[in-house]
């Protein structure tokens, strides 16, 4: 974890890495007295993450209307966990 102080002088290399590294790259966690408060990562792993979401949004949306009811929580866990295997195989698909 990086303080406050810290991650201003050296998000310019922080940005760096980001750019050579790309989804790959570590995120960086920032907070102060030691209390993580923030999370720093790369554009390309933000759009893989927030692309995840609205696919397991989706995926739960489609079931629920299908079942004609509301999913509980174990449901939507099976569903979050199924894409979540799905990125991580299309994911290794792509590095072959």
């Amino acid at each position: 974890m990086l303080a406050t102080r810290e991650a201003r002088a050296q998000l310019p290399a922080l940005l760096e890495r980001f750019r050579q590294a790309g989804a790959d790259a570590e995120p960086v966690v920032i907070g102060a007295r030691r209390r993580p408060e923030a999370v720093v990562l790369s554009y390309e792993r933000y759009l893989r993450l927030a692309g995840g979401r609205e696919r397991v949004a989706a995926a739960l949306d489609a079931g629920a209307r299908e079942a004609g009811e509301t999913l509980g929580a174990d449901g939507a866990l099976e569903i979050a966990n199924s894409e979540l295997h799905t990125m991580r195989r299309e994911r290794g698909t792509k590095r072959r």
